[in-house]
């Protein structure tokens, strides 16, 4: 594999795991929104609950109550649960972007070095080669005043 395709390869999946990254935390935002509105549907349920206690209710009405206050609990407990599964897939997420940044740029210093003491040596051996020309038209020069 050569210097590039390998330099292409590594953006190439570091842009992949930004756009996943991106997605992880579009679904950790509506996760989010979602225990918002589940803590603000509840609240006004909390009032509505106490204004009717307040007028006086029946056994049936405050069961359904009960049963309607279980069921905001299970649906504010499942949505924890999923915020808290987009939580870690971000924080992995990150942690493996990071990973591949770090990568990426150790791999683009490496190559700015190689091409550096590519350079090095070309240059090295120009100065080599126009020595050696230099010293062949000198002692060329000299053995001809002879």
């Amino acid at each position: 594999m050569s210097v590039q395709a390998l330099q292409h390869y590594r953006l190439q999946v570091e842009e992949q795991i930004k756009m996943e990254l991106a997605e992880v935390t579009q679904q950790l935002l509506q996760a989010e929104q979602s225990i918002a509105r589940l803590a603000d549907d509840r609240q006004r349920q909390e009032e509505q609950y106490r204004e009717e206690t307040r007028r006086g209710m029946t056994i049936e009405q405050l069961l359904q109550w009960q049963s309607h206050f279980e069921a905001q609990a299970s649906a504010a407990e499942q949505a924890r649960r999923t915020l808290a599964h987009w939580q870690l897939q971000w924080e992995e997420a990150r942690a493996r972007l990071v990973a591949a940044s770090q990568d990426r740029r150790t791999l683009d210093r490496l190559i700015a070095r190689y091409r550096e003491a590519a350079l090095i040596e070309m240059r090295r051996r120009e100065q080599m080669a126009t020595d050696e020309s230099a010293h062949h038209r000198f002692t060329g020069q000299g053995d001809a005043r002879s």
